[in-house]
């Protein structure tokens, strides 16, 4: 359960003012050189002239060449000349040492991609805070906002026997109003004065304090969804290369493990008669590739009991069991055999093993695997140097590349994925080019796990939603296709009067087929009450949905479910929902 740091009810009587004040910043200016991250005259944007400047954003970690990045903003009356009045600068630069967001510095510049900054002590000379606020002004502090509170006391509350401990905190507002702004919040964890809060205002006014660690983690998620986006590709040009090889394998080194390996891939792929019952969605969905690594982990568990069982034989007689010699070193220490082997070894056997259509699939034997497995075959064919140079070559797919880059950050909540199609790849027969789709493929799913990770939450109130987000590969006759699936699961905390409650399903398929175009179907499904609505593109699309929906009605009744509204619509839908937390909070994981 994450910790709960948020502002407490209004009461009708002020908190007193806090006993201990924040301590100052040393009056001694850190001067620091600072490097700008993109060209730009600094000499001729400042006119030479020393100005005022605020860290915006800082970077927690240092980059690889042990430089903290942070995005400086240079208000408007400390420009030159050249730029209009009422207009204000952001500067990326680097520094050798990190400053915290806020922080108010004197620069200027030394040369053009170079600024000389002091960093500026804290003003004494400011009127006295006033009382600590219990709520936010919505219209300095709108829905989205980003705001910053250091700590500057706390005070354990004594809680009830049953009840979750709490900790009083005051906390300073960081900003460039006067008088000091103070907060007056409550947590279930301790929080040590000083700690400088990054807080995002909700939708419902909740105020969203992330840790130290939830921030790393949240960097490194977006950090993986901005490169997967990059580098990801549609499926269907790589299976279409696939069908053709596996047809004619003429084009291929005559190398029996590539064969396999391709054969494998292809052996995942479901068709439209498999999705069509629930086991066969089930496995399609099980076999996506969305749950490769937890599987490996219950297999690696698995066989690793097996093998601690197969190394401890029994006594005769009972007793101890007994060590078995091939687990010993020369110098008695006993050795972990190694539950698994080699990964380019263990895919590949797993792939083999089982397909869409058996009963209950191997764990591990999925398309992401297999995608793995046909990887490290091309690779162990192609020319060592040749890895090297395996990026994309000139083409005008660069230029979508170089525009998603430009975009702003990848956030978690895009459904349905974007199709990418590199089919001028697909095109060339070389190994080179079926190496770069079959990465781009991964890239994909591994853009899906991603997003599930991002959109899954868990609140201070032992509320949940989870999120799973995945892509089936769809064999169209000669043709192949995809659907996307997206399944949120929003779990109430348990109580006394319902300590097992009932959760709010919801389930978003997306996919585009030549003869209706882009359509999307989202269910939702509490008890056994169920809803759906369908969107279409297509005005004739949507004239052949609003036809069958007393057919689809039908189905769901006989299916013993209790049917809600159905409805049809043209356009697409709004974006997923995200599960809200009606109090103040300090933390989603």
């Amino acid at each position: 359960m994450s910790p709960d740091i948020r502002l407490p009810p209004t009461s009708q009587t002020q908190p007193a003012a806090p006993a201990s004040a924040a301590p100052a910043r040393s009056a001694d200016a850190l001067v620091v050189a600072l490097q700008l991250l993109r060209p730009i005259d600094a000499l001729a944007l400042l006119g030479g002239e020393q100005a005022r400047a605020e860290v915006v954003q800082s970077s927690e970690r240092p980059n690889a060449n042990g430089q903290f990045e942070l995005l400086l903003r240079i208000s408007k009356q400390n420009l030159g000349t050249t730029s209009p009045p009422g207009t204000s600068t952001n500067l990326p630069t680097s520094s050798p040492q990190p400053l915290p967001a806020g922080s108010q510095l004197l620069v200027q510049a030394i040369s053009q991609n170079q600024l000389m900054a002091a960093l500026q002590p804290a003003t004494s000379n400011a009127p006295g805070p006033g009382p600590a606020l219990t709520r936010l002004d919505p219209q300095q502090f709108p829905a989205g906002s980003q705001l910053q509170a250091r700590v500057i006391e706390q005070q354990p509350v004594p809680a009830p026997d049953g009840k979750i401990a709490r900790y009083q905190l005051v906390a300073e507002l960081v900003q460039h109003s006067t008088p000091q702004t103070l907060l007056q919040l409550s947590s279930t964890r301790p929080v040590a004065p000083g700690t400088l809060l990054n807080a995002t205002v909700g939708n419902q006014g909740e105020l969203r304090v992330q840790s130290g660690s939830e921030q790393v983690r949240q960097a490194d998620l977006l950090q993986g969804l901005r490169e997967a986006l990059q580098r990801q590709g549609s499926a269907e040009p790589l299976l279409a290369r696939l069908q053709t090889l596996a047809s004619n394998p003429q084009p291929l080194p005559a190398v029996p493990q590539l064969h396999q390996a391709i054969q494998n891939v292809l052996n995942q792929i479901v068709s439209a008669p498999q999705l069509t019952t629930a086991t066969g969605v089930a496995n399609a969905v099980a076999q996506s590739g969305a749950f490769l690594e937890s599987n490996l982990a219950q297999l690696s568990q698995i066989l690793g009991r097996q093998a601690a069982a197969a190394a401890a034989p029994v006594t005769p007689g009972g007793g101890e069991p007994a060590a078995n010699p091939a687990t010993l070193t020369a110098e008695g220490a006993t050795r972990t055999p190694n539950p698994l082997p080699a990964l380019d070894k263990l895919l590949p056997l797993l792939a083999s093993l089982a397909s869409p259509a058996a009963a209950e699939p191997l764990a591990g034997a999925d398309l992401k695997g297999a995608l793995i497995g046909l990887l490290v075959t091309l690779q162990q064919q192609l020319p060592p140097g040749s890895l090297q140079t395996a990026g994309l070559p000139p083409g005008p797919w660069q230029q979508a590349i170089k525009a998603t880059q430009q975009q702003t950050a990848t956030k978690p909540g895009l459904f349905p994925l974007p199709s990418r199609a590199l089919q001028a790849l697909g095109d060339t027969g070389d190994l080179g080019s079926l190496l770069r789709l079959t990465a781009a493929l991964l890239s994909r799913i591994q853009h899906h796990q991603l997003q599930s990770m991002g959109q899954t939450q868990t609140f201070s109130d032992g509320s949940t939603q989870t999120t799973w987000q995945l892509e089936i590969p769809l064999r169209d006759g000669q043709q192949f296709n995809h659907v996307q699936m997206r399944i949120q699961r929003d779990s109430p905390a348990p109580d006394r009067e319902q300590p097992e409650p009932v959760p709010v399903w919801e389930v978003r398929l997306a996919f585009n087929l030549d003869h209706l175009g882009n359509l999307q179907a989202i269910a939702r499904l509490r008890n056994d009450r169920v809803s759906s609505e369908l969107w279409a593109e297509q005005q004739p699309t949507l004239a052949l949905l609003n036809s069958e929906l007393s057919t689809l009605r039908d189905r769901l009744l006989a299916k013993g479910l209790d049917v809600g509204e159905i409805s049809c619509h043209c356009g697409t839908p709004p974006a997923p929902r995200q599960a809200v937390q009606q109090t103040w909070i300090d933390e989603v994981t």
